[in-house]
C-alpha cells in the first residue's frame, strides 16, 4: 500500500526558503501599493480643497487672533467682533462666514508666532506643518511600537484613508499636531526621558480636554516629573497669554466659551461624544446636557486617577493608559470632532500587535469592520447625507462607546489575573 506524499514535505530547504522570500517580496509589493495609494489619495484630496479655503478652512481661527496679538490688539482675538473684522481683513475669501476660537489663551500663545507669515503664505505654510506632523508622527508610531515595513505600510495607508486625516487636513484642524505630541509623549515616558515627556505633553493647551483624563491617569500611576514640567510651561504660557492680551483678552475667552451664543459654532452635535449625541435626541435641553456632561467627564478624571493607582506598578503602566483610559476619554470629552479621533491610532496598534495584551481574532476583526465608517468614502456619506440633514443617532459615537467600554474591561481583567 502506497501512501500520498504532501509535496510541501519533499521540499528542500533552499527552495521553501525561497517560496517564503517570494511570498513575502509579494505581500510588501501590496502592502507599498496600499500605502502608495493612501497617500496619493489624501493628497490629491487635499490639494483639490485649496479653492475652497474661504469656505472651509479653520486656520483664519488661529491666524486671526495670533495677527491680532502682534497688532497689539490681542484682547479683541476672543471677541466675535473683532474676530470677524480681522479674519474678513485678512481673509476676504471668507465672505460672511466668521470661526470663533476657543483654543485655551495659553494655546493662542503657543500658535502666535504663525502671524509672522503673510496671510497668502501661511496658508500653505499651515499645510506643510500639519503633513509634516503627520509624516513624523507615524514614524515615532512605527519606532515606539516596532512595526515592521509591511505593518508601517497598512498604517500609512490606514491614517491616510481616515476620515481623520483627510478633514484635519482639508479644513486645517490642529488633530496632526496633538497626534504628534500625544505618540512623543508615550515615547519619552517610555523610554524614561521625563522632561521631554513633559515639554511634549504641554502641547495639549490647544485642546486640552482630549487629555485631561489621561494627565490624571499619569498623576495615578506617580509620574509626577512630567506633569510637573508640563505645568511649569502651561505657567509660562498663561504668563505670555497675559502680556498679549491682558486681564481683558482673559475676560473676553471666559465669556466667549461659556455664551449661549458660541454653541452653534461649537457644533456639539456633531462630535461622537456623550455630550454630542445627547445633543442630537434634546437639541432643546443644551443647559441640561452641558451640566450632566460636564459631570460625566469630572468622573471620567476621577476615574482616570483610578485606573492609573490600579496599575502604578504595572511594567507598561503608560500603555495600558493608552488602551484603558484615552479611548473613554475622547468619548466622555466635553469636545471631541471625528479629526479629532487621530489619537486612537496608538491605542489600535496596541490592539492589533499584541505587545502590552493579546487580543484574539475576534477583536481585531470587530476593530476592522467598525473602522470602515471612519474611513473614506464611507465617512462623508454619513457626515453629509446624514448627520447634517438630522439624523439623531450618531454612528461613530455607538461605535466608540462600546469600544471604550469593552478595553477597559479587557485590561482590568487582564491586569487582575496577573
Amino acid at each position: 500500500m502506497t501512501t500520498k506524499e504532501n509535496p510541501g514535505e519533499n521540499q528542500d530547504p533552499p527552495a521553501a526558503s525561497k517560496k517564503a522570500e517570494r511570498t513575502a517580496r509579494i505581500e510588501n509589493i501590496i502592502a507599498t501599493l496600499f500605502a502608495v495609494l493612501g497617500v496619493v489619495a489624501l493628497c490629491a484630496l487635499t490639494y483639490l480643497s485649496l479653492p475652497a479655503f474661504g469656505g472651509i478652512s479653520d486656520l483664519p481661527e488661529y491666524y486671526a487672533p495670533a495677527k491680532l496679538i502682534f497688532e497689539g490688539k490681542g484682547a479683541e482675538g476672543y471677541t466675535l467682533a473683532g474676530l470677524a473684522e480681522a479674519q474678513h481683513r485678512l481673509f476676504p475669501s471668507m465672505g460672511g462666514r466668521v470661526v470663533p476660537l476657543f483654543v485655551p489663551p495659553q494655546g493662542l500663545a503657543l500658535l502666535s508666532p504663525i502671524a509672522l507669515f503673510p496671510p497668502d503664505v501661511i496658508r500653505y505654510v499651515w499645510k506643510a506643518i500639519l503633513g509634516i506632523s503627520l509624516g513624523v508622527s507615524i514614524c515615532l508610531l512605527r519606532k515606539t511600537f516596532s512595526l515592521n515595513y509591511k505593518q508601517t505600510c497598512y498604517l500609512i495607508a490606514a491614517v491616510a484613508l481616515s476620515d481623520a486625516a483627510y478633514n484635519s487636513l482639508r479644513i486645517d484642524q490642529l488633530a496632526p499636531i496633538l497626534l504628534l505630541s500625544y505618540i512623543s509623549t508615550i515615547r519619552c515616558l517610555e523610554k524614561k526621558q521625563d522632561i521631554s515627556a513633559g515639554l511634549w505633553l504641554s502641547l495639549i493647551v490647544l485642546k486640552p480636554q482630549q487629555f485631561l483624563p489621561f494627565l490624571a491617569y499619569l498623576a495615578g500611576t506617580k509620574r509626577f516629573k512630567p506633569l510637573l514640567v508640563c505645568l511649569g510651561v502651561f505657567l509660562v504660557l498663561s504668563i505670555i497669554a497675559f502680556v498679549q492680551m491682558g486681564q481683558t483678552g482673559l475676560a473676553n475667552y471666559a465669556a466667549l466659551v461659556g455664551a449661549p451664543s458660541s454653541l452653534p459654532y461649537m457644533q456639539p452635535e456633531l462630535t461622537p461624544t456623550f455630550r454630542g449625541q445627547l445633543m442630537r435626541l434634546f437639541p432643546s435641553a443644551a443647559p441640561s446636557i452641558f451640566t450632566i456632561t460636564s459631570a460625566l467627564y469630572l468622573a471620567t478624571i476621577a476615574f482616570a486617577v483610578f485606573v492609573g493607582w490600579k496599575f502604578r506598578d504595572k511594567q507598561n503602566s503608560v500603555l495600558l493608559g493608552v488602551l484603558s483610559v484615552m479611548p473613554l476619554a475622547l468619548v466622555a470629552s466635553l469636545h471631541c470632532h471625528t479629526y479629532d479621533l487621530l489619537l486612537l491610532v496608538p491605542t489600535i496598534i496596541l490592539m492589533f500587535n499584541d505587545s502590552v495584551i493579546k487580543f484574539g481574532q475576534w477583536w481585531k476583526l470587530a476593530v476592522l469592520f467598525g473602522a470602515i465608517i471612519f474611513v473614506l468614502p464611507v465617512s462623508i456619506e454619513i457626515q453629509y447625507d446624514y448627520l447634517l440633514k438630522g439624523g439623531q443617532f450618531n454612528p461613530w459615537f455607538f461605535l466608540l462607546v462600546p469600544l471604550a467600554v469593552a478595553l477597559l474591561l479587557k485590561v482590568f481583567r487582564r491586569m487582575e489575573s496577573h
